[in-house]
């Protein structure tokens, strides 16, 4: 359920609750959850990584995107680095990010809007 105007959700105990779904065109062991969708497409979800899910290609898409990791790690296999929980990145769209490799279990908070 979308979150209210002036309402709040609690991160944690959705991330153990109901509700999670897989989003079309994501690798198995990748769940979501909608927190607010917008007229124009761009929405807010949380995103459930779960442990050695591969993401095989490099990803592209028309958004931008900008991402809060709550916590776990994920490898870029391409550039070796790695994303850790507290970490923030943003995405303009048409750029290349990935592929990745998730090493532990990652709860992202993400934002994918347009301009």
């Amino acid at each position: 359920m979308p979150a209210k105007p002036g309402g709040y959700r609690d991160i944690l105990v959705i991330e153990s609750g109901s509700g999670w779904t897989h989003p079309e065109g994501e690798p198995e062991g990748v769940s979501e959850f909608i927190l607010n969708r917008h007229a124009d497409g761009s929405y807010t979800h949380l995103l459930r990584v779960k442990k050695g899910t591969v993401f095989p290609e490099p990803v592209f898409h028309e958004f931008y995107e900008e991402a809060y990791y709550i916590h776990g790690e994920m490898l870029n296999t391409k550039t070796k680095k790695r994303i850790k929980g507290g970490a923030y990145v943003f995405h303009k769209p048409g750029e290349e990010h990935g592929p990745f490799r998730c090493l532990k279990t990652c709860l992202i908070l993400e934002f994918r809007y347009y301009k």
